[in-house]
């Protein structure tokens, strides 16, 4: 029983980690595109 509970456990908590790197990965992202409009406005000046 408690096995069980233990795999459940971790299977949400990969679920929970998966989502928080996809989640940064985004915020990356976002990150780099917002870097390159910056470059491209400098480059435009």
């Amino acid at each position: 029983m408690v096995k069980k509970i233990i795999k459940e456990t971790e299977k949400e908590w990969k679920k929970v980690e998966q989502e928080e790197m996809k989640e940064e990965d985004h915020q990356l992202e976002l990150k780099e595109n917002y870097e390159q409009d910056e470059t491209f406005d400098e480059s435009n000046e």
